[in-house]
This record gives structure tokens, C-alpha cells and sequence, in this order.
């Protein structure tokens, strides 16, 4: 009797996703968690991902808006009007549907769909105040900080008076060429029925949207600051989920399975290096390539490098050596439980795959926010920072074997890892839905 009063008083969670894929593949994870869990789910977001939405037992609700890759932060506010309005007929329909329930939204910061409500858009029928709401962050803080610089330089954070006062300067810069962006948003939010002028920081509002803001790492991985907005709650990396029963895994992959069962001290076996360029910023010339040339000659080395996309292939002139290994399109998961090292691009979701498997990096990317993923990331000791989009060969084979041979890059991992475990990611996100339940 007492499950059942409980199961009926669970609030109904509205999830909206900006519609790419490093904003949408940890709330799917929390989907399927949170039905599991007895909760109801409405998901918006695009088309790419209704298949795995569906599957996670959440209903779909379809987001028209095509992502882009052009000047990022005014992509974000494009997508707002169509993000808008499919949430607002979602709440309404939710509110048809369960007349009396509690909604509670579960919002990705970036998806933006609920900005206009802050500045006086009129609220959904059936609602006399906006739900409450939960805002899921996929990557760094960036909110403004005495102790941090902006995004962009990827500088480590302050440690003394006079680095702060360089910090506030730069925050100053940058927020006073923020008017013309604070226009564009103006202008989209009017048409939407906000009544408010946009005055404020745009970074600094999105990492404030709702009750709390949820960031999927340990705190660890992120600058100290202390001026932490006390909203903000890090609730460690979601856990790894199983691997797909039906994946199907290369011919060579017994080689992979018959090295990891070797003794770790033996000399025959292997040390195994993952490298990817990732999914969005794909130039298979700025960090794959030249780490596949960089490694061809290492014997004492098994080097797995995936595509990013079904069907990819590398460049017919391109050479690979024996030791190398290639794939269009994999599961991480799969590869990093046997690798010894990543070597990514530091694109978010990549890095907390590598975080969550306690595998050292060596990270290169300077693209949207990966210069400032990288910087904490070396920071923290868990990886090694080569500050360009386009390393070296000699630089990438000289971190790989600096990761490898020295023990406190491993160390650092595993710490890291079992700190983020003991968070308890998916539990800490039930417990904060229902500290809000009415």
C-alpha cells in the first residue's frame, strides 16, 4: 500500500534536449533510469534520437530544429522559438493528459526552451506558475568567478590577488561585447511574448535556470572556485551502461580479448591505445591521423581508432602500420574497458567516457569548449593538455608514452573514477526529483 502511495505521488518529468548528440545520450541514460524508477516521461528532442528515447520507455515528442555547427552560441538561440513552443504544447499536453499531477521539468541548460518564461513569456494554459525545474549541464562551468577565467583562453584558475584582478578584467571584456548577443535574444524572446528585456550574462543565466543545476562530474574535474554559486550540485559521472547484447565486435577482436587476459606484468601483452576525433568537429587530419603515424612503429602497442560515423572510412593514401586497428562507428564503452590510454579531441562526452572507465588521456582540441576540458582535465592529473587543435607527431607519441610510463597518470584515473562512483549519479538525480515532489 505504502509503494503504491508512492508510485501515484511521483511527479511527471518533462526532459527537453538541445537536438545534438553530446546534449542528449546522458538524459536518455536518465530516462531509462527514471522509468524504471516508476516515473512517467515526456522527452523533446530531434529526430536522431527517437529511437533511443522510445526504447528508454520515455514518450517522444519531436524537435524540428537541424543543429549546426556554425557560430555556436547563436545556434543555441535559434533553436529557441521551435524549442519553445514544442515545450509549451508539451506542458500543455501533459497538463490535458494528467489533470492534478505535479510536472517537473528536467532541462539540458543548452536547450534554451525555457528562457523566454524568465522574461515574462506567458506561461503554458492550465499552469499559474512555471514547474519546477531541474537544469542538466553537459560540460564545464562556465558561469562568471573571481577565481576563473572566461571560456576561450583555457588559463588555470587564479591563485593570487593579482591574477584575480586580470580575471575580473577579462570578465569584463567579455561581458561588455555581450550587448549585441543580449539583442539577438531580445529579439527572438519578444516574439514569444516576453514582456522583460535580456540584461543579464547569458552564460551566467543558463547555469542558473531552475531550482538546481546538475553537473555530471565530480568536483574534481572542475577549477575551485570560491565563489561557487551554491545552485550548483555535482553529482558525479552517470554510470557505464551495459554493453549492447546484439554489438557486433570485429574479427580481430580476440586478439583485443586474449591480450587483456595476459598477466599485467607480462611482457607480452600489450599496451592499448584509443583514439578518436570524435562526432561533431571531424577532421580526421588534426588529431587521428597523426596519432596513427605518430604510433605505426611502437610493436609493444595495440592502437584501436574509430571513425565517429557508420560507413566512414580513412583516406585511401592514408598508411596505418601493423599495430593499428580501425573502426567506423563503435561503442567506447567496449574499447576503453581494454585501453591504456585515450586520445581524444576533449570533446565532453568523450572525455567523461574516458573519466568514468579511470583511463588516463592525452587530450587535443581547441574548438568550442575543448581548449577549456583539456586544462582541467591536466589540471586535475588525469590527463596530459597539448594545447593545439593539431599536434605534432613527435608530441603526440612522447605524452602517450609519458601517460604509459608514468604510474600517477593510472593513479589519478582510478581516484577520479571511484570518487565520480561514489557520487552516485543516477540515485543523487531521484533523490533531487523528489525533494521537489509535492
Amino acid at each position: 500500500m505504502g509503494d503504491a502511495a508512492t508510485q501515484k505521488a511521483k511527479p511527471i518529468i518533462v526532459a527537453v534536449a538541445y537536438p545534438a548528440f553530446g546534449h542528449n545520450s546522458g538524459m536518455i541514460h536518465i530516462s531509462s533510469h527514471l522509468v524504471k524508477r516508476g516515473f512517467k516521461v515526456y522527452f523533446v528532442s530531434g529526430s536522431d534520437f527517437e529511437g533511443p528515447i522510445k526504447e528508454s520507455g520515455a514518450e517522444y515528442i519531436e524537435n524540428t530544429f537541424n543543429f549546426v555547427t556554425a557560430e555556436w552560441l547563436e545556434v543555441f538561440l535559434k533553436s529557441t522559438p521551435t524549442g519553445f513552443s514544442l515545450l509549451k504544447a508539451t506542458l500543455e499536453k501533459v497538463r490535458d493528459e494528467n489533470p492534478g499531477r505535479q510536472v517537473i521539468i528536467f532541462h539540458e541548460a543548452m536547450a534554451s526552451s525555457v528562457l523566454p518564461y524568465y522574461y515574462g513569456a506567458p506561461l503554458p494554459k492550465g499552469y499559474d506558475q512555471l514547474p519546477k525545474m531541474i537544469n542538466f549541464h553537459t560540460t564545464i562551468n562556465f558561469e562568471q568567478s573571481r577565481d576563473v577565467f572566461p571560456i576561450g583562453p583555457a588559463l588555470p584558475p587564479a591563485s593570487s590577488d593579482k591574477e584575480r584582478v586580470i580575471v575580473k578584467e577579462m570578465w569584463d571584456a567579455l561581458i561588455s561585447k555581450s550587448t549585441a548577443l543580449n539583442d539577438y535574444a531580445n529579439n527572438i524572446y519578444k516574439t514569444l511574448g516576453a514582456t522583460k528585456d535580456v540584461t543579464d550574462f547569458y552564460f551566467d543565466r543558463l547555469m542558473n535556470i531552475g531550482e538546481v543545476t546538475l553537473l555530471p562530474y565530480s568536483p574534481s574535474l572542475e577549477f575551485p572556485r570560491s565563489d561557487l554559486n551554491p545552485k550548483i550540485n555535482f553529482i558525479g559521472t552517470l554510470p557505464v551502461k551495459p554493453i549492447r547484447p546484439d554489438l557486433v565486435y570485429p574479427l580481430w577482436w580476440a586478439e583485443i580479448e586474449a591480450n587483456a587476459r595476459l598477466p599485467v606484468a607480462s611482457t607480452d601483452r600489450k599496451k592499448v591505445v584509443f583514439v578518436t576525433q570524435g562526432t561533431v568537429t571531424v577532421d580526421y587530419t588534426d588529431l587521428l591521423i597523426p596519432t596513427l603515424h605518430a604510433l605505426a612503429s611502437s610493436s609493444d602497442l595495440i592502437v584501436i581508432a574509430t571513425l565517429g560515423s557508420r560507413g566512414k572510412t580513412l583516406p585511401d593514401d592514408v598508411q596505418v602500420g601493423a599495430n593499428v586497428r580501425v573502426l567506423d562507428y563503435f561503442s567506447y564503452d567496449a574499447v576503453l574497458q581494454k585501453a591504456d590510454v585515450f586520445v581524444s579531441n576533449a570533446g565532453f562526452g568523450s572525455y567523461l567516457h574516458g573519466v568514468v572507465h579511470g583511463v588516463p588521456m592525452v587530450l587535443a582540441g581547441t574548438k568550442l569548449d575543448k581548449a577549456d576540458v583539456s586544462a582541467r582535465a591536466e589540471y586535475c592529473g588525469i590527463a596530459i593538455d597539448l594545447k593545439t587543435q593539431k599536434p605534432t607527431q613527435e608530441a603526440l607519441a612522447e605524452a602517450v608514452d609519458k601517460v604509459l610510463r608514468e604510474p600517477k597518470y593510472k593513479l589519478r584515473s582510478t581516484e577520479i573514477k571511484k570518487e565520480n562512483e561514489a557520487l552516485d549519479a543516477l540515485g543523487t538525480i531521484e533523490k533531487i526529483i523528489l525533494s521537489y515532489a509535492e
